[in-house]
């Protein structure tokens, strides 16, 4: 008899495998019994999710209990560990995102733009259609110039500076599969609570399916020849233009369609346009449009294969021939440059290096390996195979981290480190600041990471269903400039890209980012031998400005950069701000690099 299948995949199966568990019992039953109600009621109530992190931030401030320690009885993890295997046997809640939903409901090309032109969604027959990705920026060469002055209008109306709700496009696909063009049409979608609106494009027309050809012949004793110029007049309406295409006179399709006309019984061209649309519609009952999985929004991406055969991949913004400069993400759901920021890039000759760490879209994650170690041997080979020399490091809250044990270890790598944004590894201090759901993630993350992976695996399910911004409304409605920035369709569409980045190989990499972000890395602060710029946002809770000079104060090579009117969502908050820190830095070893140049002795030969 084959053996069962196993309690967990083999990605997350580490967190299961040995919980420290305690005997729980007087104080801890009502608590208790509140989280097995509010976790088992968030399979359908999306709001049992927040109270369900509540119950675990209450548990966590029982006497007696703390992050190190919470007190988790045998009973309650048998409960926990039986919801998860509920959790597993349930079907995919059916999605009630209304910009994926756009997408979804036809088969033809369809995709959903912020105002600025960024594609927010997109399904696969639309990538093949439009030419572009998720995360990517439109290229206005699909609009017909017919079309252009309506496409225009739209965008603006949806920053509500005109009136036009909806528009019928001429599209000029990228791929011939396509044909030459076909209609779409163009209308708003108002999300709640957003400061615009979003423009969907979807395709009016009926795709030719495979096997309605056989359905004519089947049906109506169509001839094969007669099943093609039937398919044509459907797809050209005119029939010069099919004569044209089969290299025959007007008079033989004109025969020819009226001999297909009498056989399906149609009198006029009308007649057998809507019976040829009728059939073809068919087709398609019941279809979706399919949804891709991420990939590289800029068409850039390569890959570099490791010693074990696992791969990591990555892609690159600004100048390809550039100055090196290596970006590494971490948790904040970002990564992506507006397209003025790339422009700058571009203009500084900096090539941004982009690697997706292990776990984040198409990197291979080693799961016997902890963390920071997974990401520490992808870094070395990332900096050994593609960067080569010294080069600014710049990372994003915990992105951070493996570039400080890297330069530590390793101090030839990096002329400079830019850690922007708040990392508690940076500064734990900060974590009880933060709010109720980020806070107890964290806490919970570093002692019993097997609460985070259950409590993850919920709410992933939860976005699925409800779409991610239900999540980013619950991970930023505590701070006000982020809840703006979220709020924004121009960051939005950047945003929910990098969700999909983080989320592409399942909720586990979202875990092991949240065990990375408590890795402690005082000791190698005070042990830098390169200079280091914080820039910490003072808008996000976790950020002390006394702390901050603490940092400073342990180690000379430690910069802390406070900057207003920015929380967790910096990156995009103050882009700006970020790449003149960048071009500054790699502007000064260019010219430290040219004067050392200049004095060092020639040598001879």
């Amino acid at each position: 008899m084959p053996d069962p299948k196993p309690r967990t995949p083999l990605a997350d199966q580490q967190f299961f495998l040995s919980p420290e568990l305690s005997d729980g019992r007087g104080s801890d039953d009502d608590i208790d019994l509140d989280i097995i109600a509010s976790t088992y009621r968030s399979i359908l109530d999306e709001n049992a999710f927040e109270e369900m992190m509540a119950n675990w931030e209450t548990k966590l401030a029982l006497p007696g209990a703390g992050p190190e320690h919470p007190k988790v009885s045998s009973r309650l993890f048998g409960q926990l560990l039986t919801f998860r295997d509920t959790l597993e046997k349930l079907d995919l809640p059916a999605g009630s995102d209304p910009l994926k939903l756009a997408v979804s409901e036809v088969p033809g090309p369809a995709m959903v733009l912020s105002p600025n032109g960024n594609i927010a969604v997109i399904n696969i027959a639309g990538e093949h259609a439009f030419g572009g990705r998720q995360g990517g920026f439109l290229d206005t060469s699909v609009i017909a110039a017919d079309s252009l002055d309506d496409y225009r209008a739209l965008l603006r109306a949806a920053t509500g500076q005109g009136n036009a709700a909806q528009a019928i496009l001429t599209i000029l696909p990228a791929n011939g599969d396509h044909g030459a063009s076909f209609l779409a049409e163009g209308y708003l979608i108002r999300m709640p609570g957003q400061s615009g609106a979003h423009v969907a494009i979807r395709s009016l027309e009926i795709a030719w399916g495979a096997r309605i050809a056989d359905r004519l012949q089947q049906a109506f004793g169509l001839t094969p020849a007669e099943a093609e110029v039937a398919h044509q007049f459907f797809r050209l309406r005119n029939i010069d233009s099919i004569a044209a295409q089969r290299g025959v006179s007007r008079l033989t399709v004109r025969t020819q369609i009226k001999t297909i006309m009498a056989k399906m019984g149609a009198p006029t061209n009308i007649d057998l346009m809507r019976l040829l649309a009728m059939i073809a519609s068919r087709e398609h009952v019941g279809l979706r449009g399919e949804a891709p999985v991420w990939h590289d929004p800029l068409g850039r991406e390569r890959r570099i294969t490791l010693a074990d055969g696992r791969q990591i991949a990555w892609t690159w913004m600004g100048a390809r021939q550039g100055t090196p400069v290596l970006f590494l993400r971490g948790l904040p759901m970002a990564y992506l440059l507006p397209r003025e920021g790339e422009a700058r890039l571009r203009e500084a000759d900096i090539c941004l290096y982009v690697p997706s760490r292990p776990g984040y879209g198409n990197s291979s994650m080693d799961p016997g390996l902890d963390v920071v170690s997974d990401n520490l041997v992808a870094l070395r080979a990332f900096l050994d195979q593609v960067v080569g020399g010294p080069c600014l490091g710049v990372g994003l809250a915990s992105g951070a981290v493996p570039l400080v044990i890297e330069a530590v270890a390793n101090p030839a790598r990096f002329y400079q480190i830019i850690a922007v944004g708040y990392s508690s590894s940076i500064d734990p201090s900060g974590i009880p600041q933060l709010p109720g759901i980020q806070h107890t993630m964290l806490q919970l993350a570093g002692s019993t990471p097997w609460v985070v992976e259950l409590l993850a695996k919920s709410g992933h399910r939860m976005m699925r269903q409800h779409g991610l911004d239900w999540y980013l409304d619950r991970a930023y409605r505590n701070t006000p400039i982020n809840q703006q920035t979220v709020r924004n369709p121009d960051w939005s569409a950047l945003i929910r890209n990098a969700c999909e980045h983080l989320l592409k190989q399942g909720h586990v990499t979202f875990v092991r980012e949240l065990q990375m972000s408590r890795h402690p890395l005082a000791a190698l602060l005070r042990a830098l031998p390169i200079p280091m710029r914080y820039m910490a946002p003072l808008g996000d809770p976790g950020v002390d400005p006394a702390s901050c000079r603490q940092l400073e104060r342990a180690n000379p090579m430690l910069t802390v950069e406070p900057v207003a009117d920015a929380g967790e969502l910096v990156f995009y908050q103050r882009s700006d701000l970020i790449l003149d820190r960048i071009i500054a830095a790699v502007h000064e070893n260019r010219a430290t690099y040219a004067n050392r140049s200049m004095t060092e002795p020639t040598g001879m030969s």
